[in-house]
């Protein structure tokens, strides 16, 4: 048996393989992120960890863990190429790739060949959308502010390029100009505040998505994460990605690609 463990700020995610079968399970993370966490989590999907033959780790501060726990193994990976293996394995590119990893925070990796090149981050994400929707609306689920969010309207909340300029084909009238401007001077609903937020932080991803796509002279941006699954900023990145004449390709296995990429590099390298 071999099991992989990401620990995201958010949320940590396991892998285990057994013998051609896959599983996965997700909690949330207790910080700080510490080695006897392990243990505790193998307790908790009732995994007799005598069976493992080896724990691949990645992510939070566990490059600083011992290299064996209760006599297993613990192999370290580099988040970096967690993503990026979990990325070619899930999306099965075996060209180049630009991927961005949408967690709490946004990083962006290059993918070519075997080689994975942290590009930038930006700390912009999930935990954005958490933080602010706490703090501007009062509440706590995404879930509520994604319902709220989808009968707002931004238009009372948001300086739009309609209000300001005319005649530049590339701009949708319907673009911010500047986000949460207009919140002095308009009265405005939760739902418009929810709206907006959502908004603001999918044309910062979808923005950030398709500058380094130019960079790297890509058509193509691939998705990872958990963020994109909030329709109204899916719909942001994507419209922000249309401008550029981008192509967002999103994951299909949301919040298992790190440890998918954990496993390939265990398959490869043991």
């Amino acid at each position: 048996m071999i099991v992989a463990i990401d620990f995201g700020i958010t949320n940590t995610d396991i892998a285990v393989s057994n013998g051609g079968a896959l599983d996965f399970f997700s909690f949330k993370t207790n910080l700080p992120i510490e080695e006897s966490n392990i243990l505790g989590l193998l307790n908790q999907i009732k995994i007799n960890h005598k069976s493992i033959k080896t724990i691949g780790i990645s992510g939070g501060r566990s490059s600083d863990f011992s290299e064996d726990i209760d006599d297993i193994k613990l192999i370290k990976v580099p988040e970096v190429e967690a993503i990026g293996r979990g990325a070619k394995r899930i999306f099965k590119e075996n060209d180049s790739m630009l991927v961005m990893s949408l967690g709490t925070g946004t990083g962006c990796i290059f993918v070519d060949n075997k080689t994975y090149q942290y590009v930038g981050g930006i700390p912009v994400g999930g935990g954005t959308l958490a933080g602010l929707s706490k703090l501007l609306i009062n509440e706590d689920s995404i879930d509520e502010v994604s319902s709220l969010a989808t009968s707002g309207d931004r238009s009372e909340v948001d300086v739009l390029i309609d209000d300001v300029v005319s005649g530049i084909d590339i701009l949708k009238p319907n673009l911010s100009a500047a986000n949460f401007a207009k919140v002095s001077r308009n009265k405005y609903r939760k739902e418009d505040i929810a709206k907006a937020l959502t908004n603001m932080i999918g044309e910062i991803i979808g923005t950030v998505a398709f500058s380094n796509a130019f960079i790297f002279q890509k058509a193509e941006v691939f998705f990872t994460g958990r963020t994109f699954l909030e329709p109204n900023i899916k719909a942001a990145i994507n419209e922000r990605l249309t401008i550029a004449g981008i192509k967002g390709i999103y994951s299909d296995a949301p919040g298992k690609e790190n440890c998918i990429g954990i496993l390939d590099f265990l398959e490869e390298n043991n």
